[in-house]
């Protein structure tokens, strides 16, 4: 046989074994994952998809979307997302910016006029990055300015109800709890008050501002900010929690309250891929890269005029926050992530963009926690890079 020839079978060899390698690799991975639901066959459950380089890995359904109807959970399936939400209220203010229709360094009470007035300076920048000052209304910040109808404290979820305007007019009315930059303070309520500048910004509300401008320049033809809850439509996963810890009977624990901004996305994991995509490769606004650069500034990154200055008081989390993303290190590579949780649905979507490797995990029952299934997967895809 000739030398040309040898080697020609070679390479052939070569690339069949590699093959094979990287399907056993993916079949391990997906096997290892599906060990963490083998317990959800007619229960709720979760979506979890592993992207590498652009495609999913693994991308399955585990448990119901809907227990009534025994509708299997799918790569199709649509979950609230809860505060993962926030990086879509984010980006859309991001491209508010980019267009020349507000500044980061704006007063909020310039683009919302009956905003009360802070006594401080509180700008657009604050508020993405929580260093507003601003409580936040669901964990009892502000305890007796939230009734329901009998007096008594209300209860997020599903229990009270307020409409999206009577909501909005209430919490322009919150005051500070602290100084602005004096530390950072996760604030659901400003992320809703981000969602009214971007609304009285663009002319649109902001379901009709990122279906314009995020959700259909990507083809996430099946994502949205509900701002309705008691609208139809297709593929939704109902959420639902255990009735006790000893028995398999669940109820159902999904939302009546309608505002959004600081949640309110519902997505599945074929949309969801190309949200991710997209911070590689980016096709919003004017499909420049600095809009992404954009996305990955902390709050001091942002503050042009005092990055020379001492701020005033002592941070917590410094220079972790970005636009509506937490910037941590895992086996020494960057890790974007945020989790998110609203009654029975929960979330996490963790970005390693050194690696080109993103998990995203959704589910619709909480008493399966998404930051823990993400993490666990996280664990199974490195054990397997060292394989």
């Amino acid at each position: 046989m000739k030398q040309h020839q040898k080697k020609l079978i070679l390479a052939k060899i070569l690339i069949l074994t590699a093959s094979i390698s990287v399907g056993v690799e993916a079949s391990n991975l997906s096997e290892k994952i599906d060990l963490l639901f083998d317990d959800r066959t007619e229960k709720p459950g979760c979506a979890v998809g592993v992207i590498e380089d652009g495609v999913y890995l693994h991308s399955k359904g585990y448990g119901f979307a809907n227990l009534e109807h025994e509708i299997a959970i799918d790569s199709d399936t649509i979950f609230r997302i809860g505060s993962v939400s926030k990086q879509f209220t984010a980006m859309a203010i991001a491209i508010l910016e980019e267009k020349g229709l507000l500044s980061f360094e704006d007063e909020m009470k310039a683009h919302i006029p009956d905003l009360i007035d802070y006594d401080q300076i509180v700008t657009i920048n604050h508020m993405i990055h929580h260093y507003s000052g601003l409580g936040d209304y669901e964990y009892m910040d502000y305890p007796g300015l939230f009734k329901n109808a009998v007096g008594n404290e209300f209860r997020w979820g599903n229990e009270d109800y307020l409409s999206n305007e009577e909501f909005h007019d209430l919490i322009k009315t919150l005051p500070l709890i602290r100084k602005p930059e004096k530390k950072f303070w996760y604030s659901n309520t400003g992320y809703v008050l981000l969602a009214i500048v971007a609304e009285n910004a663009s002319g649109m509300s902001l379901r009709q501002f990122t279906e314009k401008e995020i959700f259909a320049p990507l083809g996430m033809n099946h994502s949205f900010f509900n701002d309705d809850v008691n609208l139809l439509f297709k593929n939704r996963a109902d959420a639902y929690s255990p009735l006790d810890n000893a028995s398999d009977e669940y109820k159902i624990n999904v939302t009546n309250l309608s505002w959004v901004g600081d949640g309110g996305v519902y997505t599945s994991l074929n949309d969801f891929i190309n949200w991710d995509q997209n911070f590689y490769k980016n096709r919003l606004g004017k499909e420049d890269e600095s809009l992404i650069k954009t996305m990955e500034m902390t709050f001091e990154e942002t503050q042009v005029s005092k990055r020379n200055q001492k701020m005033d008081g002592e941070k917590e989390n410094e220079g972790t926050y970005a636009f509506a993303q937490n910037l941590s290190y895992y086996n020494g590579y960057k890790r974007w992530s945020h989790s998110g949780s609203w009654v029975g649905w929960l979330a996490h979507y963790a970005r390693f963009p050194e690696l080109g490797f993103s998990t995203v995990v959704f589910c619709n029952t909480n008493e399966i926690d998404a930051t823990v299934i993400a993490d666990k997967v996280v664990d199974i895809y490195f054990e397997n890079r060292k394989e």
